[in-house]
């Protein structure tokens, strides 16, 4: 029989991170062999665990090398989700997965209108320009966040 998978997890948020690194990143970032991390992803194996001090170095390597901070979403994601005692419901995800359509939709105006002629920073986009791009992203963000959460108490 098939296990059910977390979908906020630590372990399946490691190996999103595995299959961006190569054996030798893992190596040269740990210390550690990259079989060795897959083993501390599996959530049955109670004896290995990954150590925080390579959590933060592969947290590291994946904001330099792809702009990416997956363990600070997971962590994020985590403490953001619902209370297990107010499950949701489908309605809820699909709610908000209209509202996600919104929120694209105001980041595309956003870079549209800062990428204009008339803008501040004419087609060159500015950094309070850039500000209100990140509101948009982070707002899209949060949007995940509350999909995410809502799944989860499914």
């Amino acid at each position: 029989m098939s296990k059910t998978k977390e979908i906020i997890s630590i372990e399946h948020t490691l190996k999103d991170v595995l299959k961006n690194l190569s054996d030798q990143d893992i190596q040269q970032i740990t210390g550690k062999s990259k079989s060795y991390i897959y083993k501390c992803a599996d959530p049955d194996d109670h004896d290995r665990h990954i150590h925080f001090k390579d959590v933060i170095a592969l947290e590291h390597s994946m904001h330099q090398l792809f702009q990416k901070t997956p363990f600070s979403n997971f962590l994020k994601d985590h403490l953001a989700t619902v209370d297990p005692e107010k499950p949701g419901s489908e309605h809820e995800v699909l709610s908000e997965v209209i509202g996600i359509g919104g929120r694209v939709g105001d980041l595309m105006d956003s870079i549209h209108d800062s990428m204009d002629e008339k803008s501040s920073g004419g087609s060159k986009i500015v950094p309070h320009e850039k500000e209100l791009i990140y509101q948009e992203i982070q707002k899209i963000d949060d949007q995940l966040s509350k999909i995410k959460s809502v799944l989860k108490s499914l």
